[in-house]
């Protein structure tokens, strides 16, 4: 089961760009995490490739259920659960920016008011020497 083989080690490679976005993410490291999004995707096409090559070699086999499938499904249970993990944290990151940009976009409008409202009172008075 040669292709079996290849598509255990593909989302196992998966598995593990996915670990390190992980921590790329916990660290801020976005242009790590840029990368192994990159990798993955060029990835994925070699799965589905795969994944139909496994599929064939299951039925060429004649076996019901073989073991390899059931690994396949436990790798991709976990992978979805870490990939959604990933993209919760990735939202709460998100989220927090968001609002401390608000934050201080309210914390700047308030600033300009201050300064405005100072500048009316501070007026150099027009004086002329005639």
């Amino acid at each position: 089961m040669k292709a079996e083989s290849a598509l255990l080690d593909a989302y196992t490679e998966w598995h593990r760009l996915a670990v390190a976005a992980k921590l790329a993410i916990r660290s801020r490291n976005w242009p790590f995490v840029l990368e192994c999004q990159g990798v993955i995707e060029k990835l994925q096409p070699r799965i589905t490739q795969l994944t139909r090559e496994a599929a064939r070699e299951w039925s060429r086999s004649g076996t019901g259920y073989p073991a390899g499938k059931k690994k396949i499904q436990v790798a991709v249970l976990e992978l979805i659960k870490l990939v959604e993990s990933n993209k919760s944290m990735l939202n709460s990151v998100r989220e927090r920016a968001q609002s401390e940009y608000q934050q201080r976009q309210q914390a700047g409008r308030n600033l300009k008011r201050i300064q405005q409202s100072y500048a009316a009172v501070y007026r150099p008075a027009s004086s002329s020497f005639s």
